[in-house]
């Protein structure tokens, strides 16, 4: 089943992967981090369980996903071997709030800038192959007002557009809580004024 265009992928658990190439040791390791500094204590985290790695280059993407905040360093290899390959494939397997840790220990051969770019990408999608995952689509939430008679009208229209009411007010008039996929608010309002003649008001 082909994903939303809006939705995008989050970690469940951690991944661990390891690869050896020209005698260099590269070992992967990914999870969950939903803000920046958890980010920051991932790596910090996994740079002291690796203090011994000859580089522990990383990378991360958290927060908004229509505009994250990423991050990347090479952590001492020329730049742009490193970090930026581990970002690119946390860009393409299209996860969000995720960060990720490739330590290396060298192994006595050169890899080249080539190789270093190769290896590097290598091990972050291995790493990203291994990891668990799930789906969450960008949802909004409105605030519905309508008379008692009209709460079956506005629950059915939010469960058309994916929707669901999460909660609600049963004072003089109704003050129900819906929760929508973000790109269904639009169609969601227009359907359930439309099919109430007006009766019903949305607000963000």
């Amino acid at each position: 089943m082909n994903e939303p265009p809006e939705s995008h992928n989050v970690p469940i658990g951690t991944a661990e992967y390891k690869i050896t190439i020209k005698g260099s040791k590269f070992i992967g390791y990914c999870g969950s981090a939903t803000d920046e500094a958890a980010a920051m204590e991932f790596i910090k985290a996994r740079s002291r369980q690796h203090h011994n790695a000859t580089h522990n280059c990383w990378a991360y993407r958290v927060d908004d996903p229509t505009a994250p905040s990423e991050r990347s360093s090479d952590e001492g290899e020329p730049s742009g071997t490193a970090g930026r390959p581990i970002l690119e494939q946390l860009v393409r397997f299209n996860l969000i709030d995720v960060v990720l840790v490739v330590s290396r220990w060298f192994g006595g051969t050169k890899l080249g800038r080539g190789g270093l770019i190769r290896a590097y990408s290598d091990c972050a999608a291995g790493t990203l192959k291994l990891l668990e995952t799930r789906i969450r689509i960008p949802s909004v939430v409105v605030k519905v007002e309508c008379g008692y008679d009209l709460v079956g009208l506005v629950e059915r229209t939010a469960a058309g557009y994916s929707g669901n009411v999460e909660s609600g007010d049963y004072l003089e008039n109704v003050c129900l809580t819906v929760r929508l996929p973000l790109s269904s608010e639009e169609k969601f309002r227009k359907a359930v004024i439309e099919e109430s003649g007006g009766k019903v008001r949305v607000n963000s």
